[in-house]
């Protein structure tokens, strides 16, 4: 059976399924884009789909959201939320549907009592992780001071933190940003007993309108673990500079970091900078990086640049399409463009017609030795038309130095 036969199959079954559900008591949203590759030999380069599927029933909320992608069924998570009166619960169930196990689950149980909330975090991993099966809990109560101007939170952790975990799988298109899922809660601190891994206190406050202050004191199982106070100064003297002092004491030793930073987004014009120094003395100031956006009358015009290709990336518009450090895009799993391309220019257009929206985009890439005109490296030309907001499609071809390089159909539909 080829690639071709198995995409149709796949989409004539999802949309019957969103049919069929959508004349019940179902809200939910099923999103698909397939992607052609016309000068390869296999004709489809990429897939993804993802079925969001919900049921209210009063203050329940029974959800479950399924991921595809040219591999195969990617995720299967299930879902459950509830609000009554000053309680509220929110949890989730992750599976592998290729092996059929059971990743994770966690909950959220909350108590809230303006200006206090008591929080509870529970958390499993199944055996098909490493390290599972394993479980536990983070007690958290989060309180205000002084109308909002200062806070308290006290983390207790019971066999997890609040510190994330994330899945990932690999496959052929490792563009897709449904690879990842990631959750709040982390049961693999500990061994998996009810028993005391730590806790976290965290005190935050505004002073005088431009100092802001956080101190977090840490223990561990055998006691006191650090002090971590945080002072940031914020437009210094009604400058764009800001500065962060960064003071840690543990038992046995001391340190702080003087950090000082420039705020340069202009509204239209954003300059990327980073002061230069060391030992609390500032000896330059790189700019990095160039943005500069206009809209008007439905017309919107972008242009950013990357200045530093050797240490900074561009990000995909999934990820705010902005210039990071590239080891900072990889720790946070942001996708981003390749470093050939030092700058980007887009133009979209956007206008009313038969109850939707028209909207047509180009994004030229500008790279660093092409040997082009410009040292042009590819252009993403796209069209989008919606219906209400019920319904949508998509088209974008993508045209590179190789030639005509790829083509994305895309449809969106909710109920």
């Amino acid at each position: 059976m080829t690639y071709r036969t198995i995409a149709v199959i796949l989409a004539f079954m999802l949309l019957g399924a969103t049919a069929s559900l959508a004349a019940g008591p179902f809200t939910g949203t099923w999103q698909a884009e397939i992607g052609l590759a016309p000068l390869q030999t296999m004709p489809f380069s990429s897939f993804t789909s993802t079925l969001d599927v919900g049921l209210h029933i009063g203050f329940l909320e029974l959800s479950s959201t399924s991921d595809f992608i040219l591999d195969g069924w990617l995720w299967q998570q299930f879902g459950m939320s509830a609000s009554l009166a000053f309680i509220s619960f929110d949890g989730q169930m992750l599976f592998e549907p290729q092996s059929g196990s059971f990743l994770y689950a966690q909950g959220v149980l909350k108590l809230s009592f303006y200006p206090v909330v008591f929080s509870l975090y529970s958390a499993m991993i199944g055996p098909a992780v490493s390290g599972g099966p394993n479980y536990g809990y983070v007690v958290d109560i989060y309180g205000e001071l002084l109308g909002g101007v200062a806070s308290v939170e006290s983390a207790t952790f019971i066999g997890a933190d609040l510190s994330g975990i994330s899945f990932s799988q690999t496959a052929s298109s490792t563009t897709s940003t449904l690879l990842t899922r990631t959750y709040v809660t982390d049961p693999t601190i500990d061994s998996g007993q009810i028993c005391f891994s730590g806790e976290e206190l965290t005190f935050k406050a505004t002073t005088f309108g431009c100092i802001d202050i956080t101190a977090v004191t840490t223990f561990g199982k055998t006691g006191f673990t650090s002090q971590e106070i945080e002072l940031s100064f914020l437009h210094l003297f009604d400058s764009p500079l800001n500065i962060t002092l960064d003071y840690v004491f543990s038992l046995q030793t001391a340190s702080h970091t003087f950090t000082p930073s420039l705020e340069t987004d202009f509204g239209c014009l954003k300059i990327y900078t980073d002061l230069l120094g060391s030992g609390g003395q500032i000896t330059g100031i790189e700019i990095y990086g160039i943005e500069f956006s206009a809209s008007y009358a439905g017309t919107t015009f972008r242009s950013i640049s990357n200045l530093n290709t050797t240490s900074y990336v561009i990000t995909t518009p999934a990820y705010g399409s902005i210039i990071e450090l590239e080891s900072d895009a990889i720790a946070n799993a942001h996708l981003y463009y390749s470093k050939d391309y030092w700058e980007i220019i887009s133009l979209e257009v956007k206008t009313p017609g038969m109850g939707g929206t028209y909207t047509f985009s180009v994004d030229t890439f500008f790279g660093t030795s092409t040997g082009l005109l410009f040292d042009w490296g590819k252009t993403n030309m796209g069209v989008s038309i919606s219906f209400g907001s019920t319904f949508s499609v998509s088209s974008h071809i993508v045209i590179d130095t190789t030639g005509f390089s790829a083509w994305k159909i895309g449809m969106s539909l909710s109920w």
